[in-house]
């Protein structure tokens, strides 16, 4: 999901523009008030295709009301994978949400089990290699090449290109 941003007028006024509702304008995730400027910032997301997708079919998908692309919903707690559930542990969906909310930024195995899970463990754990193993099984080819592994430093998440 493309993240796209939308000025709104002063605070105490009427929005400037109106507020997109889900659907051809984007889906309105939130709405930030800015410190001491009197606006407001609206995030909207926007499905976007999927590596290997036409634009005609992701259009046509959209249009049937089939989302395309990697979609977090961080509330339920759900993955969608071109509008495919994909069921995760806790803690798989604790990594994904974090590697995500951080792409292309590369974390060491500490760092990842220390900021995900809030645990410390020995230098030969292979617990996050068994996680991300596990995620990219279950994101399929098109999404689990997301989780890049940076040899000898540990993973990253690349946004899909589109």
């Amino acid at each position: 999901m493309r993240i796209g941003t939308q000025l709104l007028g002063q605070a105490d006024e009427q929005p400037v523009t109106p507020v997109p509702q889900q659907g051809a304008d984007g889906t309105l995730l939130a709405v930030v008030p800015i410190p001491g400027t009197g606006t407001s910032l609206a995030i909207v997301g926007y499905p976007v295709a999927g590596p290997g997708v036409a634009p005609d079919e992701a259009a046509a998908s959209a249009a049937e009301g089939v989302r395309t692309g990697l979609l977090l919903d961080h509330e339920q707690r759900r993955v969608w994978a071109d509008g495919r559930e994909i069921v995760l542990t806790f803690q798989e969906f604790e990594l994904l949400a974090f590697l995500s909310a951080h792409p292309t930024t590369v974390f060491s195995r500490a760092d990842l089990v220390q900021r995900v899970w809030q645990r410390r463990f020995t230098a030969d754990s292979r617990t996050v290699d068994v996680h991300v193993s596990r995620l990219r099984h279950k994101l399929g080819p098109a999404y689990g090449r997301c989780l890049v592994t940076e040899y000898r430093v540990g993973y990253m998440f690349r946004p899909p290109a589109g």
